[in-house]
């Protein structure tokens, strides 16, 4: 290990714990010191990504990263106007032709089955699941879902069992998941999920859903790793988004001095899409490029039991069966 890499492990091991020191942008600065030149160097030409929430903050800054690299980029987006006005600016920045728009909203599972039976993609490479939604007051979904699971969890899981077989077709094919550090301060609560105790909390039922998240991508990545396809978690730290400033404004106010730009909450994203290295170390967290533990705080652990509650009700709400995963797997590796 260099002297620099050396120095920067060691002030990683005295600020990190401080969290603010480590999620802000001077966190990202520090870590970036500890980053292998060249694994970004790659062409993407020939390769296949989807991106959810695709037109503003880290997904449309993954987005832009990836078409640069010369893949092809589907852009998901909810609202049509916005997604095609993002699509445009990324082809333009770069001159990448193969930048794409679909319109899909995640919150709704049956438009979630619908669009990945009519997509008319053969294989795909990489999936990124980035829309995320945090809510003031509490709402559902079309199925009766409470929205923010529906959009942060249940969506992404129904988008993924639809397009399992097209990733499998990929070459090495990831799923990332994007978490929150929120997820932090949560235990899972498999009962807390669809029905938030008391008054409506939007901040904390978001939580929840990303540590929920964390947990369904580390099943998932058990499940489908003899079918040859990686899934990652991560969390981008503090970064300074649209969503960011709309959802929690007195967060955004205080520390907008020091959040990080799009692009470095978007770059561990970007990593785990095109560095092959990342793709065969399946089912960790990841910040900054390096696998982080998923639990910080006393208390926040969940036994197998909680666990496997989530895993059978997760299905349920999305009207999938839990046996879909370990038959696919036997079909895929015969």
């Amino acid at each position: 290990m260099s002297w620099s890499r050396w120095i920067a492990a060691a002030a990683d091991r005295v600020l990190d714990p401080s969290i603010v020191l480590s999620f802000d942008r001077s966190g990202f600065s520090r870590h970036q010191r500890g980053f292998f030149p060249g694994d970004l160097d790659v062409d993407m030409g020939g390769r296949v990504c989807a991106i959810t929430g695709a037109n503003s903050g880290i997904g449309l800054a993954t987005a832009r990263a990836l078409a640069a690299r010369g893949a092809e980029v589907w852009m998901l987006c909810r609202n049509a106007e916005r997604g095609e006005k993002a699509r445009a600016e990324v082809e333009a920045q770069t001159n990448n032709a193969n930048v794409r728009l679909a319109i899909v909203d995640v919150s709704d599972v049956e438009k979630v089955k619908r669009f990945a039976r009519d997509w008319p993609v053969q294989k795909l490479d990489v999936l990124v699941h980035n829309a995320g939604a945090l809510f003031s007051e509490r709402a559902v979904n079309p199925q009766g879902l409470e929205l923010t699971l529906a959009t942060n969890l249940v969506g992404p899981l129904a988008l993924m069992a639809g397009l399992v077989e097209r990733l499998s077709e990929g070459h090495l094919p990831r799923v990332i998941w994007v978490s929150s550090g929120g997820m932090y301060t949560q235990k899972l609560r498999v009962d807390h999920l669809a029905n938030p105790p008391g008054t409506f909390d939007g901040v904390k039922a978001y939580a929840t859903t990303k540590r929920a998240m964390v947990v369904l991508s580390e099943q998932l990545a058990e499940r489908l790793g003899s079918a040859g396809i990686a899934v990652h978690c991560m969390h981008p730290g503090w970064a300074d988004t649209p969503g960011v400033q709309s959802a929690i404004p007195g967060f955004w106010r205080v520390t907008r001095g020091i959040l990080r730009t799009a692009a470095q909450g978007a770059d561990t994203v970007i990593w785990l899409a095109v560095c092959d290295r990342a793709q065969v170390d399946s089912g960790r967290f990841w910040f900054d490029r390096k696998p982080r533990p998923t639990h910080l705080l006393p208390g926040t652990c969940s036994d197998a039991l909680v666990r496997d509650e989530l895993w059978e009700e997760a299905h349920r709400w999305a009207g999938l069966d839990t046996g879909f995963w370990a038959t696919l797997s036997r079909s895929i590796s015969t």
